[in-house]
């Protein structure tokens, strides 16, 4: 029996090259913060040495102590420096299905932990230092905390200015009709939709600041504590200090294990970017939302998927257009279901719940 040949797949469809995009998330750009993280680290690192190197010649306890303490910092901070470098490098690795932007989530959250770890350890210590008082070497202690005080401002100056993120890469709109002929159907939104901010998070540069304020703090607690000693003999206040700093600095630590926790868990974007969402969708005449997910990707960066009732003829174009305007959505996913039981024109009801 004769058998008709199969077609031929064409080498090259316009459509299928027009839907293609980068799958980086918004994280291939190299970020202002990235550098400044690293010269922090660096610094950090510098005055380490230096101050163990200080220590051992000069037989400075205090001096040894705090070049260790500054050890911890400088490898907190070199965390979120590599944190950077690698959610960058790995952008575009598809083995990282919604890319690498929480890299980043993970170094903060990693950092956090270190944090209040070593916050712990000083609450322990001021509590002992409280019940069991031991001679200060003021004056020279006073010195050390100074000079980190000096540093710790100097990093946090730098890690403050290095808030930014680069939007250069480029936004893709996805001309897919010619192939959209089913009844029901997926829309793969743009890469990176423009012109409207959503406010976002750089929870790895947040890390790294407050390692940086927390260890300024803990030398402005000393420096008030080892003046009280110097002058008026209050032994007891340098660990009081210390202990009411190390409750606040847990609070932080705290704050940002429930931040980056959240992130890495896929919790649910914030409400007023959802009902944006929702509204722009909604504005295609006769559609419905059924159900909506949006959870965050890395900084700045955010994805959806949504399922949608359609009561007249809407394409997936219609949809991704809504969205346009909401900056920093990435592949959002649109499922469009055709109603074709209900009678149109609809009447307009009140606006669904979103479970």
């Amino acid at each position: 029996m004769r058998t008709e040949p199969l077609p031929i797949r064409p080498s090259a469809c316009e459509t299928e090259q027009r839907t293609r995009h980068p799958h980086d998330f918004g994280q291939g750009e190299k970020q202002r913060a990235e550098t400044r993280a690293l010269w922090v680290t660096l610094l950090t690192l510098a005055t380490m040495v230096a101050e163990v190197i200080g220590g051992w010649i000069t037989g400075s306890m205090a001096l040894l102590a705090d070049g260790i303490h500054m050890g911890g910092h400088a490898l907190a901070l070199g965390l979120a420096t590599a944190a950077y470098y690698l959610a960058r490098r790995h952008a575009n690795d598809r083995r990282l299905s919604l890319g690498s932007g929480k890299i980043g989530d993970l170094a903060a959250y990693t950092s956090a932990l270190l944090l209040g770890a070593s916050t712990l350890w000083l609450v322990v210590e001021s509590i002992q230092r409280l019940l069991h008082p031991q001679p200060l070497l003021a004056v020279e202690a006073m010195t050390v905390a100074v000079a980190g005080l000096a540093v710790n401002l100097l990093s946090a100056w730098l890690l403050a200015d290095g808030h930014g993120h680069a939007h250069g890469h480029p936004h893709h709109h996805h001309d897919d009709d010619q192939c959209d002929s089913h009844r029901h159907t997926h829309a793969h939104g743009p890469d990176h939709a423009a012109s409207e901010h959503v406010p976002s998070q750089d929870n790895n540069l947040r890390a790294a600041l407050v390692h940086v304020i927390a260890d300024a703090v803990t030398s402005v607690a000393a420096i008030v504590g080892l003046l009280a000693a110097w002058m008026w003999g209050w032994q007891w206040l340098d660990p009081l200090i210390a202990l009411v700093a190390s409750l606040v600095i847990l609070r932080w630590a705290y704050g940002l294990l429930r931040q980056t926790g959240a992130v890495l868990l896929d919790a649910e974007g914030p409400n007023g970017l959802r009902e944006q969402v929702r509204d722009r969708l909604e504005a295609v005449a006769g559609t419905r939302v059924v159900d909506l997910h949006l959870w965050s990707v890395g900084q700045g960066a955010w994805t959806l998927v949504a399922s949608v009732v359609s009561h007249a003829p809407a394409s997936p174009a219609d949809y991704r257009a809504r969205l346009l305007d909401l900056k920093d959505i990435h592949h959002p996913i649109i499922e469009v279901q055709q109603c074709s039981t209900c009678e149109w024109p609809v009447v307009p009801t009140k606006r669904s719940t979103i479970p």
